[in-house]
C-alpha cells in the first residue's frame, strides 16, 4: 500500500536539491551533476546567476522515496487520511511545502524530548537554523494539528484566500445573468443577483460573497470558450476559438480557380470636390493569390462591378474552370451566375443550376458558393488585410478599419486637401497591386517563399480564350423583360430610351437587353421568350423644345428624319395592288353569304278601326278627291286647305305628297 502512495504522489512532488541531498545522503554538487547528466528527471528555473534545480521524487530510489514518505507521517496508518494528505502535500506551493517540512522535522527531532528539554532545543536550533525559526507555542500547536489531521495541517495557508460558499440557487440566478450576449460586467449581474436574493428570507447579508467570488467559481466552473460563445455569440467564437478545417491547394492548378470579393479601402480620396472612401471589386487566383483583375469604384459594390472586373481578368488570363464567390446577394444574381433556388430555412452550400442567361453558364464555368457569414471560408480576406497594413495605413487619409483606430488628423487632411485625387490614387493603387502584391514573396504553405506572379509563371500552361467581341456581349448586363412601346424601350436603370428601325414591327412583344454599363449606349436586344437575337439599339435622347443651336437643330433634324423612316417602312407593308370601291365591298359582302330561301306562312289578322285608320281613311278620300280635281282642270292651282295633323311624322308625309303633286302639275 505504501508503494502505491508513493507512485501516486511521486509524480507531482519535485523536491529541492538540498532535499535530494538529505534524502539520499549524496552532496549537493552530486545531485546537481546528476541533474545536468540526466540521471535524475529535474526541471530548473534561473534567479539571477543562479540555476535552480527541482528533481522529480519519482526519479530517485525506492529507498529515498520511502525515506521521503515516512518522514511526512511516520505514525498514521489510516489509508484515506494518508491519501488526502499526499494529493494535498502534491498540489501544495514550495513555500507551504517548505514550512510543512520544516515542523516535519522539529517534530521527529523533539518526539521524546521534555518542555525544557524542547525550549533549549529551539534556543540553539533557531542560531544554528535562522531560516527555520520557530517558537514552543508554534511547535505544539503543530504536534497537536499533525497527530489530528496529519501532514495536511502543516501545510503554509499564507497567501490562500478563504472563500465564502456560494448558495447554488444565487449561483444560478448569476449564471444565467452573465452568459448573455451583450457581456454585462460582473459587478453589474452580482448587483442584480443581491437584489434576487435580498427576497429570499434565509438571505445574510454577513455571508452573501464578494462579485469577486461569483465571477471567481464561475471561470472555474465553466470552460472559457463557452463563456466566450455565450457572451459574445457564434460568430465571434469561430473567428477565435472553432476548430478550422485546413485546405489543401495541391489538386489546384494556377488559373482554374478563381475567388471574388469586395472590400472598402480605408483612405479617403477627392472625386469633384467630395470626399469618397473607394471600393475594390477583385477576382483572384485561389491557387497562388494572384490578383487577376480589379475595379476601383466609388459607389457601394454591386452586379454590375462585378461583370466588369470579370471582363478585365478574362481578358487577360482567359476562362477558368470554377470560380469560388461570395453569398451576397450581387453575386448571387441571375446574369452573373444564375441565382439560387429558394430555401427555407438554414442555407446549404450547393452549385448553381441551370439559367440559359447567365454569365457563366453560358461560358461552362462551375460556381461555388461560400458559407455566409463566415469570413474564414474566403482566402481573398487575408490580402485585404496586406492592403491594409502594407499601403493604406502609411497613406494621407489613412482613417482605420474600425471608429477606435480612427487617427485624429483625419479631419485636418480632409480639410486642408492634403487627400489624393481619385485618379491619382488608381494610378498608385495599381502600381501597388501589380509590382508589390503580386511580386512579394510569402512563406506560406503553398507559395514555400515565392511570389504569386513566381508561382503563376511556372503552373499557368494553358489560357482558355474566347473572342473580344463575344466576350464583351456576354459581359453586357442582361435587363429586366420590358415591353417595346411606342417609342422603343425604355430603360429605368439608366432613364434612357432605345431606338432602332427594326422595331418599328416589333412593337409590344417583350425583350431583355445587354449592355455595357460604361458604354451603355449600344444594347443587344433579344426575344424575352425565344432568346432569340433581334438586333442593336441605340439611345434615342430627348428634344429641346426649342432648337436653337446646330447641334441641337441637327438632333432634331435627326428624330424628324427616325419619323419619317418609320412611315416609311410602315407604308411599305400597307401599300396592294388593289382599289375596291363601295359597291364592290357591299356585293362581296352579299356573296360571303350563303343563298337560303326562307318559306314563312304567316297568318294575317288586320285590324281596322282604330282612330289611326280612320285618319289614314280620310286622307285616302281627299287625296283621291284632289287628284280629280286636277284631272278636270290642270290649269287651276291647288288649294290649299289647312289640316291638322296628330304628329309630326304624319305632317311630314302630307307635306311631301303636296310637294310631289304640285310638281306633277307643273310637268303637267
Amino acid at each position: 500500500f505504501r508503494r502505491n502512495i508513493i507512485n501516486f504522489m511521486s509524480n507531482e512532488i519535485w523536491l529541492t536539491i538540498e532535499e535530494v541531498s538529505e534524502l539520499t545522503q549524496e552532496v549537493k554538487e552530486t545531485v546537481r551533476r546528476k541533474c545536468k547528466r540526466g540521471e535524475y528527471v529535474s526541471k530548473h528555473k534561473i534567479e539571477g546567476k543562479r540555476k535552480l534545480y527541482f528533481v522529480q521524487l519519482n526519479s530517485l530510489s525506492e529507498v529515498a522515496q520511502e525515506n521521503y514518505l515516512n518522514k511526512l507521517n511516520p505514525d498514521f496508518d489510516d489509508v484515506a487520511v494518508l491519501e488526502n494528505n499526499a494529493e494535498l502535500y502534491a498540489k501544495a506551493t514550495i513555500k507551504a511545502r517548505k514550512q510543512a517540512d520544516k515542523y516535519l522535522e522539529l517534530i521527529n527531532l523533539t518526539k521524546y524530548m521534555k518542555h525544557s528539554a524542547i525550549i533549549e532545543f529551539l534556543q540553539d536550533w533557531n542560531e544554528k537554523y535562522p531560516d527555520k525559526k520557530s517558537s514552543y507555542a508554534s511547535l505544539h500547536r503543530a504536534k497537536i494539528n499533525y497527530k489530528k489531521f496529519g501532514i495536511s495541517a502543516l501545510l503554509s495557508k499564507k497567501g490562500i484566500k478563504q472563500t465564502k460558499p456560494i448558495d447554488a440557487k444565487y449561483f444560478e440566478y448569476y449564471k444565467s445573468l452573465y452568459l448573455k450576449e451583450g457581456a454585462p460586467s460582473a459587478f453589474f449581474c452580482w448587483q442584480v443577483t443581491l437584489g434576487y436574493a435580498k427576497k429570499h428570507e434565509d438571505f445574510d447579508a454577513s455571508n452573501f460573497p464578494s462579485y469577486k467570488t461569483f465571477d471567481r467559481h464561475l471561470k472555474k466552473e465553466i470552460p472559457e470558450q463557452a463563456i466566450y460563445l455565450a457572451r459574445y455569440g457564434q460568430a465571434a467564437w469561430n473567428k477565435k476559438y472553432a476548430t478550422y478545417i485546413p485546405r489543401d491547394y495541391l489538386n489546384i492548378k494556377a488559373g482554374s480557380c478563381w475567388v471574388s470579393d469586395h472590400a472598402q479601402i480605408d483612405v479617403a480620396v477627392d472625386f469633384n470636390g467630395t470626399t469618397y472612401f473607394p471600393w475594390v471589386t477583385v477576382f483572384r487566383d485561389v491557387k497562388t493569390s494572384k490578383w487577376l483583375g480589379w475595379f476601383l469604384h466609388l459607389d457601394a459594390p454591386n452586379s454590375d462591378h462585378i461583370f466588369q472586373t470579370f471582363y478585365y481578368a478574362v481578358q487577360k488570363f482567359g476562362i477558368p474552370n470554377d470560380v469560388y464567390l461570395d453569398n451576397g446577394k450581387d453575386y448571387r444574381c441571375k446574369d452573373f451566375a444564375g441565382g439560387r433556388k429558394q430555401r427555407t430555412g438554414k442555407i446549404k452550400v450547393q452549385h448553381f443550376k441551370d439559367k440559359e442567361n447567365s454569365l457563366l453558364r453560358n461560358l461552362g464555368i462551375d460556381v461555388h458558393f461560400a458559407l455566409p457569414y463566415n469570413v474564414q471560408t474566403k482566402p481573398i480576406e487575408r490580402d485585404f488585410l496586406k492592403v491594409k497594413t502594407f499601403m493604406s495605413k502609411g497613406f494621407v487619409g489613412y482613417r482605420g478599419g474600425k471608429i477606435t483606430e480612427r487617427p485624429e488628423k483625419l479631419k485636418n487632411e480632409i480639410k486642408n486637401n492634403k487627400i489624393m485625387q481619385f485618379d491619382e490614387f488608381k494610378t498608385v493603387f495599381d502600381d501597388f497591386i501589380e509590382n508589390y502584391l503580386n511580386k512579394k514573396p510569402s512563406g506560406g504553405k503553398v507559395l514555400q517563399g515565392k511570389s504569386p506572379d513566381e508561382l503563376w509563371a511556372e503552373e499557368f500552361k494553358v489560357k482558355k480564350v474566347i473572342s473580344k467581341d463575344a466576350l464583351k456581349l456576354f459581359c453586357m448586363r442582361t435587363s429586366k423583360d420590358v415591353k417595346i412601346s411606342r417609342n422603343g424601350i425604355y430603360d429605368s436603370q439608366f432613364g434612357v430610351t432605345y431606338w432602332a428601325d427594326w422595331m418599328v414591327y416589333k412593337k409590344g412583344i417583350k425583350v431583355y437587353m445587354r449592355r455595357d454599363v460604361n458604354a451603355y449606349q449600344e444594347a443587344w436586344v433579344f426575344d424575352a421568350q425565344t432568346q432569340e437575337f433581334l438586333g442593336k439599339a441605340n439611345t434615342f435622347s430627348p428634344i429641346s423644345f426649342l432648337a436653337k443651336t446646330n447641334v441641337e437643330k441637327a438632333i432634331y433634324k435627326k428624330a424628324l428624319a427616325i419619323k419619317k423612316k418609320e412611315q416609311k417602312i410602315l407604308k411599305s407593308f400597307i401599300n396592294t395592288k388593289y382599289q375596291t370601291s363601295n359597291v364592290e365591298i357591299v356585293k362581296n359582302l352579299v356573296k360571303s353569304l350563303d343563298e337560303k330561301e326562307f318559306n314563312s306562312k304567316v297568318k294575317v289578322s288586320k285590324i281596322a278601326n282604330t282612330s289611326m285608320d280612320k285618319i289614314v281613311q280620310n286622307e285616302r278620300k281627299e287625296k283621291t278627291h284632289k287628284t280629280s280635281i286636277l284631272e278636270t282642270s290642270c290649269a287651276t292651282p291647288i288649294k290649299q286647305q289647312r289640316r291638322l295633323f296628330l304628329t309630326e311624322s304624319e305632317k311630314g308625309r302630307w307635306e311631301e305628297e303636296q310637294a310631289r303633286q304640285t310638281k306633277l302639275v307643273k310637268n303637267a
